[in-house]
């Protein structure tokens, strides 16, 4: 009779170290997950850092590379292109009409 009592007692002590094994377990598991957001929090921390520099640095090259261009200083660059591109137009077509006059000389028989 007395290995029944003592049997019932071992039973106790298994069911409590299964509690203390998922006890640990749940502890093991709060504490990767904590890591985990950790980790992530520190990605997320350092993608913001080189957010805000790269925003720095193209904020930087705006202000010191490219001067502000005014509505008129835009037109008075177009005109002048445009009356460039003109003359280059114009010799082109006399160098073009000079060809064909010579060509007409010579075939003319």
């Amino acid at each position: 009779m007395l290995k029944n009592q003592g049997g019932g007692g071992g039973g106790q002590q298994d069911q409590q170290n299964q509690q203390n094994q998922q006890n640990q377990q749940d502890q093991q598991n709060q504490q990767d997950q904590q890591n985990q957001q950790n980790q992530q929090n520190q990605q997320n921390q350092d993608q913001n850092q080189d957010q805000n520099q790269q925003n720095q640095d193209q904020g930087e090259g705006k202000s010191q590379g490219e001067p502000k261009v005014s509505p008129q200083q835009a037109q008075q660059m177009l005109k002048a292109i445009q009356a460039r591109e003109k003359e280059t137009q114009d010799k082109v077509n006399r160098e073009k009409a000079a060809a064909l006059k010579s060509r007409q000389k010579e075939k003319n028989w």
